[in-house]
C-alpha cells in the first residue's frame, strides 16, 4: 500500500510539470458553461440574435422574445444550438437553446396571491449520468404584487424542480422596479449572477430586460459575469456545475 501511494504522489508530482497532464483523484468533473439570458428587442431578427449568442460562446441560453416558432428555430439554427420551446403562455415566447439533452419540459401559468400570475418555462438537462440542470424562464410582465409573485415562484421551485439538479433561472422583468424588488426577494434562495464574484457589477441606468440567477451554491458556482456591450437586454455568466 505504501508503494503505491507513493507511485500515485510520484505520479501527481511529475503532471504538474508536464504539459497536459490532468490527474483527478475522484469525483464528478466540473462543467463550465456559458449562460447567456437574453430579451430579444422589438423586431430583432434571428440573424441578430444568433450572432449575439454566438460572440457570447452561449451553451446555455434563456430567451425570451415575442417572436413566433419559426423564429426560434432559425436563432437555434445559426446559433448551432438545440432548440427547447417556445412555451407560449403570455405575450412572449420562452425558450432554451442548449447542446444537452433535455429529459423533460414544461409550460405554466402560476397564479399568484393578490392578482396577476407568472408565465414560466421549466425543461430539466441531463449534464452526466449523474448530474442534471434545471433552466427556468419566468416572466413577472403580468405580476401585480412582486412579493407575492416571488413567493408564488419559490413555492414552485421547492415542489417541482429536483433537490439534486442545478439551476439557472432567468427573470424578465418589466420594469427597473420590478427587477430591483425581485432580486432582492430572491437574494435569500439563489444568488444574482451579476453579484457572483468579488465585484459587483451593476445594471445599465435603463435596468435590464433580464436577470440571471443561480443555485445552490453547492452544486452550482459563478466565475463571472457581465453585461453583453450594446445590449442592456442580455445578461452572461460563467457558471460551474460541480458536484
Amino acid at each position: 500500500m505504501l508503494k503505491k501511494k507513493g507511485l500515485l504522489f510520484a505520479t501527481v508530482i511529475a503532471c504538474t510539470f508536464a504539459t497536459g497532464c490532468k490527474v483527478r483523484l475522484g469525483g464528478a468533473k466540473p462543467e463550465g458553461y456559458n449562460a447567456v439570458g437574453l430579451k430579444a428587442p422589438a423586431g430583432a431578427s434571428a440573424t441578430d440574435v444568433a450572432t449575439r449568442i454566438r460572440s457570447a460562446e452561449g451553451d446555455l441560453v434563456l430567451i425570451s422574445a415575442d417572436r413566433d416558432s419559426a423564429w426560434f428555430a432559425e436563432v437555434a439554427t445559426q446559433a448551432g444550438l438545440k432548440l427547447n420551446g417556445p412555451g407560449h403562455t403570455g405575450a412572449m415566447r420562452q425558450a432554451f437553446l442548449t447542446r444537452l439533452e433535455v429529459l423533460g419540459d414544461t409550460a405554466l401559468m402560476i397564479n399568484v396571491n393578490n392578482g396577476g400570475r407568472l408565465h414560466v418555462q421549466d425543461a430539466l438537462f441531463k449534464v452526466d449520468k449523474e448530474r442534471n440542470i434545471d433552466l427556468m424562464l419566468v416572466s413577472f410582465a403580468e405580476v401585480t404584487s412582486v412579493r407575492e409573485g416571488v413567493r408564488a415562484l419559490l413555492n414552485y421551485i421547492a415542489t417541482d424542480v429536483g433537490g439534486t439538479s442545478a439551476l439557472v433561472l432567468g427573470i424578465e422583468s418589466p420594469s427597473r422596479a420590478v427587477a430591483d424588488s425581485s432580486a432582492v426577494l430572491l437574494r435569500a434562495a439563489f444568488t444574482n449572477a451579476l453579484e457572483c464574484d468579488d465585484r459587483r457589477i451593476d445594471a445599465p441606468a435603463g435596468g435590464l430586460g433580464m436577470i440571471l440567477f443561480y443555485g445552490p451554491e453547492a452544486r452550482l458556482t459563478c466565475s463571472g459575469a457581465r453585461v453583453q456591450a450594446g445590449d442592456p437586454n442580455a445578461v452572461v455568466a460563467r457558471v460551474v456545475v460541480g458536484r
